[in-house]
């Protein structure tokens, strides 16, 4: 008799059998990161935080070798070229002025170099200073939540042992999950800031092509305001949204993104030292810097942003009630990814105050339902919440009310990809992370 599992069509949990691809993720973000890191200290703590994850892995899931995972690698990476060139078609307008603007300012840059030659200008600028410092400032955050999370894992402990996600600590001491979440936020941060590195320490950029950046961004974002107040352009942030589901959906349908790409990102707590740039795992994040053009932007810039959109996000990804940096911001947004952290497949869009992903309540995502339900009470218990907020989150403020008055007025937006094939919210049979 057969004793193989049953093959999967959404993802949402590691194997055993998975542990061939989860060690190649580890393997490849290790030759992304390391020659990346400044000094031979931060490569050996890399190359022991990866040990450390794959032996985690061993102990919670098991290894099992399969030969069909060589068919998996061999489908993900055909694949690939056509995802990035997809992200980027979706991205237009974002990625288009990031381009022209550093083919301007790289222009620029040789034209002026004869008349400023032995000056200031054409000096190193000191991006190492720049990246590595906004690294730091996001990293004090995450060990102060690491610390933390320490002092209270009683509350950790008593929190997923009364989740969806109970099988989650099963086996391990709680301690451990609490590290792991850290090492693994960790590593996802370096494996966006790597790819810009990289670049940097190739192309050694100056001060005068980042003044031409800084100017480029600012006249741009002068230009493509009024065009964006009419609709001309897509915002930045309607960008990301669309993206977040049309990439989300192919990291938990395909056994290659979710294991490589994604999988990181769920195999551990629902804390906010997982978060680094939008719910991503380790190559997901390379993979954002490159469909974003990371590293032709300016620098300064980026720094500046990544570091609002780390601590965001790793802000809203805490889902440990009574906890720094606490759950109730998750209730006032009105933030549904915490349905998705305790085992729903959906919703797989961004579903929050200022936004609803409409093609996940077309897939029936029920913003009432026993994952949210009990993520409430918890967050009532050791926070404490109004009924108006309550009502607020599990309503969705009438969303369906909102949609029919929005279908009165014309609309430019078109889906980009078909709605998710999933007919309910509630967690699978395998939906809950172990």
């Amino acid at each position: 008799m057969s004793t193989a599992a049953p093959r999967r069509s959404f993802f949402m949990q590691y194997r055993a059998e998975d542990f061939p691809l989860y060690l190649l993720s580890l393997v490849l973000a290790g030759v992304l990161i390391f020659p990346a890191l400044p000094h031979r200290a931060e490569q050996v703590a890399l190359l022991a935080g990866l040990a450390y994850l794959a032996c985690s892995f061993v102990m919670r899931h098991g290894a099992r070798f399969e030969r069909d995972v060589f068919r998996a690698v061999f489908d993900g990476l055909i694949r690939y070229p056509g995802i990035l060139v997809r992200s980027w078609r979706t991205a237009l307008h974002a990625v288009i002025p990031i381009a022209v603007i550093f083919v301007l300012a790289l222009t620029g840059e040789r034209l002026l170099q004869p008349a400023l030659a032995g000056t200031r200008w054409l000096e190193p600028f000191p991006w190492q200073w720049a990246i590595w410092g906004a690294f730091l400032v996001v990293t004090l955050f995450r060990v102060s939540i690491l610390v933390a999370h320490l002092l209270r894992a009683s509350v950790v402990r008593d929190v997923m042992e009364r989740s969806p996600q109970r099988r989650t600590i099963a086996v391990l001491s709680i301690y451990h999950h609490i590290v792991q979440a850290f090492v693994t936020g960790m590593v996802a941060h370096l494996s966006l800031v790597a790819p810009c590195v990289l670049f940097f320490m190739w192309t050694n950029p100056t001060n005068l092509r980042e003044a031409l950046l800084i100017t480029g961004v600012i006249l741009w974002a002068a230009i493509a305001y009024p065009l964006r107040k009419r609709r001309i352009l897509s915002t930045p942030g309607l960008i990301n949204n669309r993206l977040v589901h049309q990439n989300h959906v192919i990291a938990h349908q395909s056994r290659f993104y979710f294991t490589i790409f994604h999988g990181h990102h769920h195999d551990t707590l629902p804390s906010a030292m997982i978060g680094s740039a939008a719910g991503t795992g380790f190559l997901e994040n390379a993979d954002r810097a490159l469909t974003w053009l990371d590293p032709l932007n300016s620098i300064v810039f980026m720094q500046l942003n990544w570091t609002y959109i780390i601590a965001f996000d790793m802000v809203v990804h805490q889902y440990i009630p009574g906890v720094f940096p606490f759950a109730k911001t998750t209730v006032t947004g009105t933030s549904h990814h915490v349905t998705h952290h305790f085992g729903s497949a959906l919703p797989l869009g961004i579903i929050f105050s200022g936004y609803i992903e409409p093609r996940d309540m077309e897939s029936c995502y029920r913003p009432d339902n026993t994952i949210t339900r009990w993520f409430l009470s918890e967050v009532d218990q050791r926070e404490g919440l109004t009924p108006e907020l309550e009502t607020k989150f599990l309503s969705l403020n009438d969303y369906a009310s909102r949609k029919r008055s929005a279908a009165k007025k014309p609309s430019t937006e078109t889906p980009l990809i078909p709605p998710v094939s999933i007919s309910s919210n509630e967690p699978p049979a395998q939906g809950i992370v172990s």
